[in-house]
C-alpha cells in the first residue's frame, strides 16, 4: 500500500522519484531514476543497534546505502 504522495530528490545529474509503501508492517521506498536504470526498492533495517539501508531484494547494497541516506535527509526536512 502506498502511504503518501511521491516526492523527488534532485542530485547533480539525477532525479529520484520516490514513493513510500507499507509491506508486512514495514516501510519501504521505491526509487525510480531519471537515467533509466532499474528501479530500486530500499528499506531501513537494524543490525545490533545500528540502522542501515538495504535493497530489497539484496544485491544493490551500495546504491541502497547512498540513496537511502538521501531519502532520510529529505524526510528530516
Amino acid at each position: 500500500m502506498q502511504t503518501a504522495d511521491q516526492f523527488e530528490i534532485k542530485l547533480q545529474d539525477l532525479v529520484l522519484t520516490v514513493t513510500s509503501h507499507i509491506v508486512n508492517n514495514d516501510e519501504i521506498f521505491r526509487i525510480v531514476f531519471s537515467d533509466n536504470r532499474p528501479p530500486l526498492i530500499v528499506t531501513e533495517a537494524i543490525a545490533g543497534s545500528q540502522p542501515f539501508w538495504t535493497s530489497v531484494p539484496q544485491g544493490r547494497q551500495k546504491e541502497a546505502e547512498f540513496f537511502g541516506a538521501r531519502i532520510a535527509e529529505h524526510l528530516k526536512k
